[in-house]
């Protein structure tokens, strides 16, 4: 369920594993980073450098023939190499799209991956969250220098640790599904009961990473303490506070914050994966470690951390809206785009309130039992990239894969 950036990024075509989602956004807040249940990554690191993305607008990248092919050969490489049943991924630039379908939507029936099917897409949900979060700061109900202790009481630093904190993963709270116990049970039933009190229970019975402030690392807790404070300031469920105030703003009609186990129709199905997988940093092999079908997951696990489905055309608008900031001020937008790079990052990437950014693309990544997503946008160059797969533990996000894999061969720039 979290996120995180890439070390040296290899392409994507000679890579030999697939990325860990908290390796990514460690390593530059996006890359294979992002998913909902993946444990918070990202290490500690004193004065981290904060940067802004750029605003100045450069030459469409044409999608020709050439460039198609492209596309082709690193979704293909990706999908191949990590081992994953299914994979749909999408390229927007301009008024033109690339789109295309890899592996099966079944593994029994062998059907062809659904183009159009519903996904979970895990900590993408973060970005959401944050987006409803910094709504109430712009209507005043809420400040960004709040502090935890008045809407959560009894957490260590709860009364310094700020709502901007949380939104950025600078409150050093320890990561609820980075825990042992927790992980091992919703491995073996995702459906399993859960509440928030159980969420809490978990964070205060362990120390914290750090004294808020002066550190970054990725914690999933965050934005689950921070999907509670939504219910309380907002007098509403989550779900309803996310589908009233951006879900429905926005007209996304294939993205919801679902209130059960279930998944809506169509969907491909999901798959957790045998074998030594946990970690997420070993490609899947469906042959030797059969995987098991895991359609049904509790959203109250994940919370407002990862609780939320989409589709693929969705996170184009998602990615879109994210560096847009058409919900919020323009000065909270530019605030939320101002993000502190990720300590081990060998790339320019980082986290802002609620949004991972690498140079000029903005988006999040997601990975929980079932499901691997990723969008990023960039507005300076009118593109979208996204990508959903129905395969994933916790902490693998190969999605992310095929996105830093087409930045880095249709945006050159953006390595440097």
């Amino acid at each position: 369920m979290s996120l995180r950036p890439p070390p040296r990024m290899p392409s994507p075509a000679h890579s030999s594993s697939a990325l860990t989602r908290r390796r990514v956004m460690q390593l530059g807040g996006a890359a294979g980073v992002m998913g909902l249940l993946a444990a918070c990554g990202g290490g500690g690191g004193s004065s981290p450098t904060t940067s802004t993305p750029s605003s100045v607008s450069v030459p469409l990248v044409p999608l020709d023939d050439a460039n198609r092919a492209t596309l082709d050969g690193i979704a293909n490489s990706v999908y191949t190499r990590s081992g994953l049943a299914g994979m749909a991924a999408a390229v927007w630039i301009g008024d033109q799209a690339w789109q295309s379908t890899y592996g099966v939507g079944d593994l029994t029936t062998q059907a062809a991956y659904p183009a159009d099917g519903y996904v979970r897409i895990a900590s993408i949900t973060k970005s959401f969250t944050g987006t409803a979060v910094l709504q109430l700061v712009d209507e005043g109900a809420l400040k960004l220098t709040d502090v935890l202790e008045s809407f959560v009481p009894g957490i260590a630093y709860g009364d310094t640790i700020t709502i901007a904190q949380l939104l950025g993963m600078k409150s050093g709270i320890y990561d609820f599904t980075g825990n042992a116990r927790f992980l091992e049970e919703f491995n073996a039933n995702p459906t399993m009961v859960w509440s928030p009190d159980q969420t809490v229970e978990i964070i205060k019975a362990n120390q914290p990473a750090f004294a808020p402030g002066g550190q970054l690392q990725y914690c999933d807790s965050n934005f689950f303490l921070l999907g509670m404070i939504l219910e309380k300031v907002g007098g509403q469920t989550t779900s309803e506070v996310i589908t009233e105030r951006v879900i429905s703003r926005l007209g996304l009609t294939g993205t919801s914050y679902p209130t059960d186990a279930a998944m809506p129709e169509p969907h491909p199905t999901a798959y957790f994966p045998g074998g030594d997988t946990s970690d997420g940093s070993k490609p899947f092999d469906n042959t030797a470690n059969p995987p098991r079908v895991a359609d049904e997951v509790n959203p109250a696990v994940s919370g407002a951390a990862g609780a939320m489905i989409s589709t693929l055309a969705d996170l184009r608008a998602w990615g879109r809206e994210l560096a847009g900031g058409s919900l919020l001020k323009p000065e909270t937008q530019a605030l939320r785009l101002q993000y502190t790079r990720f300590p081990d990052a060998q790339i320019n990437v980082g986290y802002g309130l609620g949004c991972e950014v690498f140079n000029d693309f903005v988006g999040h990544n997601g990975a929980i039992i079932g499901y691997s997503t990723v969008v990023m946008s960039n507005p300076k160059a009118d593109v979208t990239i996204a990508a959903v797969a129905n395969e994933s533990t916790n902490f693998s996000t190969p999605t992310s894969d095929f996105v830093y894999g087409v930045i880095k061969q249709l945006y050159p720039d953006q390595w440097k």
